[in-house]
């Protein structure tokens, strides 16, 4: 496969690889932690989500236009290394018993990333051929659908064995051999729109938003599925120990079959993409999402549940590979960074503002009306979807 000979796309995909292990492995051992010292409260759980994405939301929009001004892969570098220096000063000192170190952490590791993440887009728009975006997207999508299956296990066998402080410092050198691989990929100068600065580059964002009205309302959809995502997926842990009545050690083995879904969903994206381009299918697959979060929500039994959930997956690795393509194909490279920060500071608004409100909504009410509510929000995204494709607004990204 030409890809697989596209170094650019090769370094780009190990070092995605590798942040992901590293993300996953202290998600789930910070969410572990959080849990230790708080008794289960899930109050704790989705503040430090909530934590985590206050940065990316006021950040995300920033770091695309800086990716759009400045050098993408001294970007890149700057945030691995920040993460690295980041995650070796506080993993001595959570080994220390300074507990509130571990949201600086995360909150750390949040800001950064909002930097380095589009400047790599970036590189993925600018070396890999139009013809092989969908293949190249379905891979990235792939690869990293293997961490909800692992990631659980690699989080809590870190955890146990090593404890919070030990695990950070492990992280740290990951991030250390993502910087020296970052440090191989070509000195490109990127093509950039020339401004007075960022005010004028909100303005031409924006513009070039308006213009591009398929943008704006899969912009849009994207803060609608995210809020429904952020309430149902930031409970899995107590839909496993609450609604189920099970252990919360099941939790990776629940989170490992939600994995094993988004892979297959990857699978079936590679394989269908280039057949299967119609408006219909992204649609019809929100709807049937918010049919299976619904049902998810009410069941008590865990063979059911679990179905349910690799069902949902699959949709998530389907819509992802989908939702991805578009916005890198349609989106011009000058102005990939700002419109990614813009559609990113939206989902991430979603996915903020839902985390703190599932935790408020367990707590004073039911998980049951917690997926009712992100089913609810599906339903939504559905219509509208169904509606703009109906008016043939959507009729350029069936071609």
């Amino acid at each position: 496969m030409n890809l697989l000979k596209n170094r650019v796309f090769t370094t780009i995909l190990i070092t995605d690889v590798i942040q992901q292990a590293a993300i996953w492995i202290r998600n789930i051992s910070v969410m572990f932690f959080i849990m230790s010292v708080t008794n289960n409260d899930p109050m704790a759980v989705s503040s430090l989500n909530f934590v985590e994405m206050v940065p990316m939301f006021l950040l995300t929009f920033l770091g695309g236009i800086i990716a759009d001004r400045y050098n993408p892969k001294k970007l890149m570098f700057l945030g691995d290394f920040f993460s690295f220096i980041s995650f070796v000063i506080l993993g001595s000192l959570i080994s220390k018993g300074y507990i509130i170190a571990i949201f600086i952490t995360v909150l750390i590791s949040a800001i950064v990333t909002q930097f380095s993440y589009p400047a790599s887009q970036k590189y993925f728009k600018e070396y890999v051929d139009e013809q092989d975006i969908d293949s190249a997207i379905g891979i990235s999508q792939l690869l990293s659908s293997i961490f909800p299956i692992i990631g659980p296990f690699l989080g809590s066998y870190f955890y146990f064995t090593f404890g919070i402080g030990k695990t950070l410092l492990i992280i740290s050198f990951m991030f250390l051999v993502s910087l020296a691989l970052i440090l191989t990929l070509p000195n490109k100068k990127f093509e950039k729109i020339e401004s007075d600065g960022f005010v004028e580059d909100i303005k031409l964002t924006f513009d070039y938003l308006n213009n591009k009205k398929v943008l704006k309302v899969f912009t849009k959809m994207l803060f609608i599925l995210s809020f429904g995502i952020g309430i149902a997926g930031n409970l899995d842990i107590f839909l496993v120990t609450e609604r189920l009545g099970l252990d919360e050690k099941f939790y990776q083995f629940f989170s490992g079959i939600a994995g094993i879904g988004v892979i297959v969903g990857g699978g079936l994206y590679i394989v269908l993409s280039k057949h299967l381009k119609n408006m219909k299918i992204v649609y019809s697959l929100i709807g049937i999402f918010a049919i299976t979060v619904f049902i998810e929500g009410y069941s008590t039994i865990p063979v059911l549940t679990m179905i349910l959930q690799f069902i949902d997956n699959v949709i998530g690795g389907l819509l992802s590979g989908y939702v991805m393509t578009l916005m890198t194909k349609i989106t011009d490279q000058e102005y990939l960074g700002k419109v990614n920060g813009v559609t990113s500071t939206l989902m991430y608004f979603g996915l903020m503002i839902s985390s703190i409100l599932s935790g408020m909504i367990v707590k004073y009410s039911s998980i049951v009306v917690a997926f009712s509510i992100a089913s609810l929000t599906f339903l939504i995204c559905f219509i509208i979807l169904y509606r703009e494709s109906k008016k043939g607004l959507l009729d350029e990204v069936n071609n």
